[in-house]
């Protein structure tokens, strides 16, 4: 006979699915026109001050400003999705890490109330 506790913990974890990996960027062959050194200033700095309010979207805004093209905004698009998609994969792995953590406490704590317990009977027994 084994010790319940012990066979609680020793008992094999259940298989996790696989994660999904994300299909590779086709880089687009389109050249956009040449801006200004102005154009290019003004979109650095309202790309910076937008990425602090929104991050993504200053990329967005400051690569219209500095002369690019909608074909940016198709990229910045799948960029933002991919991350959606490893943020998610991200709080899952977070989840399984949490819940495992917890495991390990509440068998930790079984363990050493167990242990209290046999000690505080040795104690008794030599007392008497």
């Amino acid at each position: 006979m084994g010790d319940p506790i012990l066979n609680i913990v020793q008992q094999p974890q259940q298989q996790t699915e696989p994660v999904p990996t994300t299909p590779p960027i086709a880089p687009t062959q389109t050249k956009p026109k040449e801006p200004g050194t102005f154009g290019k200033i003004l979109g650095s700095v309202l790309g910076g001050a937008m990425n602090v309010i929104a991050p993504g979207a200053g990329s967005l805004i400051g690569g219209l400003i500095r002369g690019g093209s909608l074909n940016y905004a198709a990229d910045m698009e799948v960029m933002l999705q991919q991350s959606a998609l490893q943020q998610s994969q991200l709080i899952g792995v977070q989840m399984r890490v949490s819940d495992q953590t917890q495991q390990f406490a509440a068998v930790s704590n079984l363990l050493k109330a167990k242990h209290d317990g046999e000690m505080t009977a040795v104690s008794n027994f030599k007392s008497s």
